[in-house]
């Protein structure tokens, strides 16, 4: 098994465990020859200050000079016993030992060729020699008569093997300590590993990596933007389409509290309020957005927020994009509904060798579509408009109705502020409900449901007449402009003149309805064609 096989948790156990053997192995070493070191150090200063002392003893003095062991023996052993000490030897001038713990060695020569400094120089010192006794670490000091000449050494000294095994004790401790450091490193990476796994959701570090970098790789590649705050309101993300749409600078933005980043958003409401919201219109750094916001939560706990959002006119441009293909497709249906039924009537009367009516079903058709679409032509210069009237004529006739276009409609060119496309949802929405109201009565009227567009004086007035079922008296305009309401039982309904009254009050305009139960309704809008600004 590799080591990127194993687990986050064995991984890091194994690295702190290695680790702290390392540093304790290290540790122990250097302790233990530190302390070997002082040990020797504090023995030998020991050794230096008792010979120092036995060469001042008028004793020793007096056995050197007459070169009589018994004088000292006796003394000498005893206070080596007391002081721990390996030996304590007595010398003469030549080196010949007077005094030494194994008596057989007294009248031989003194080891360990250290005692020159003392001898020759009268010099006190510490030394480290191997004597007959092994290596060890002594205190020489020289013996001097009373005229001050030097006569004789006495040197004191311990065992280093003494000192290694007071050292070793040291050491076994040491090591049993090392051991509960390993112990307690083991618990505490355990932990720590639990706890970091917790925190990035279990994954191993590797896989929360590459999660990490696909999530920074998607981000990047969406064409919305997305931001996210934590919960004290300060930006930790955003990706590439948020900045281009903000004009926000990521490097100078990061980590910043989002009011001062972004000041016109309201964005760190959501950690009050702990709403989300979906589908808001909002006006970021002068740019429109549509934008939803949702809450990140761990563990039931606001963390923070995420918003996503695009360009209201990308859109708009959609919404152009489906409109023209609806139009475009309910035409379609509607003509090829149409030209079945005439296709059938031409075979027939081809069939039945009738051509001259075959000719003039043809002339008709093709006089009634050429005399629309020229009228269309003249009277309205916004091609979506002319196509969603054409496309609802031809609907009208699939449904068994007729749909006829006031001769004074007339629609030029529309002010900047109007879209093409609000016209379109606005017209398409109020036939709609003209079809509807048309086709609930129990027999059809024979009055033509009537639209009118014209664009004379200050306003754009927009007006749906039919002889259909009407409304409930009881029925006022705010309540059927809610989303929602309907006069139809169908699932869905409800919803297009709420749309007709959103857009209304978006161009600041007005939306009449004047209605008569079994008699008919007439709606009516009325856009002013210059923009105003809705009073504070």
């Amino acid at each position: 098994m590799s080591w990127r096989d194993l687990s986050f948790r064995r991984r890091l156990l194994s690295v702190m465990t290695i680790s702290g053997i390392g540093k304790l192995f290290i540790l122990s070493v250097c302790a233990f020859f530190y302390v070997k070191h002082w040990e020797s150090q504090d023995s030998g200063e020991k050794a230096l200050g008792i010979a120092t002392f036995l060469s001042q003893s008028p004793h020793v003095i007096l056995a050197v000079k007459n070169n009589d062991p018994e004088i000292i023996a006796e003394k000498i052993e005893r206070l080596r016993s007391s002081i721990g000490a390996a030996f304590i030897v007595v010398g003469n001038e030549k080196g010949i030992r007077i005094a030494h713990p194994i008596k057989e060695r007294i009248g031989k020569a003194m080891q360990g060729g250290d005692n020159q400094q003392a001898l020759l120089f009268g010099h006190s010192y510490i030394s480290y020699a191997k004597g007959s006794l092994g290596k060890s670490v002594r205190g020489k000091t020289p013996i001097l008569d009373d005229s001050g000449e030097i006569i004789g050494v006495v040197s004191v000294g311990y065992l280093l093997t003494t000192i290694d095994n007071k050292v070793s004790h040291f050491l076994f401790f040491f090591l049993g300590m090392a051991v509960l450091v390993i112990f307690a490193n083991a618990i505490i990476a355990n932990y720590i590993a639990r706890r970091f796994q917790k925190s990035i959701f279990g994954f191993e570090p590797e896989a929360f990596g590459r999660l990490y970098k696909e999530q920074q790789v998607t981000l990047s590649t969406l064409r919305e933007g997305v931001l996210s705050i934590d919960a004290s309101g300060k930006l930790r993300s955003i990706n590439n389409s948020a900045c281009e749409i903000l004009g926000i600078d990521p490097k100078r933005s990061l980590n910043r509290p989002f009011s001062d980043v972004l000041p016109d958003s309201d964005l760190t409401k959501l950690l009050v309020t702990h709403k989300s919201e979906h589908d808001i219109e909002l006006l970021l750094n002068g740019q429109a957005v549509i934008a939803n916001r949702e809450l990140i939560q761990m563990d039931g706990e606001v963390i923070g927020a995420v918003s996503s959002f695009r360009r209201k006119d990308e859109i708009s441009e959609l919404t152009i994009q489906l409109s023209q293909v609806k139009q475009y497709a309910d035409l379609l249906r509607s003509q090829t509904h149409e030209h079945r039924n005439k296709l059938n009537t031409i075979s027939g009367l081809i069939q039945l060798d009738r051509i001259e009516e075959v000719q003039q079903i043809i002339g008709q058709e093709s006089l009634r579509y050429q005399k629309l679409i020229e009228f269309l032509r003249e009277s309205i210069s916004e091609p979506m408009i002319a196509g969603v009237l054409l496309g609802k004529s031809e609907r009208a006739r699939e449904l068994g109705l007729q749909l006829e276009i006031e001769e004074g409609t007339q629609l030029g060119l529309l002010p900047e502020h109007i879209r093409a496309e609000d016209l379109v949802t606005i017209i398409g929405n109020l036939i709609d409900n003209a079809f509807d109201a048309t086709l609930s009565v129990a027999k059809q009227s024979t009055y033509p449901i009537v639209v009118s567009v014209t664009d004379f004086g200050q306003e754009l007035i927009i007006e749906v007449e039919d002889r259909g079922c009407g409304l409930p008296e009881s029925l006022t305009l705010k309540q059927l402009t809610k989303r929602g309401i309907s006069t139809k039982s169908d699932q869905g309904r409800g919803v297009g003149l709420h749309l007709i009254q959103q857009l209304v009050d978006h161009y600041r305009g007005e939306f009449t309805v004047h209605s008569e139960t079994d008699v008919g309704t007439v709606m009516t809008i009325y856009l002013p064609k210059e923009w105003l600004k809705k009073s504070s």
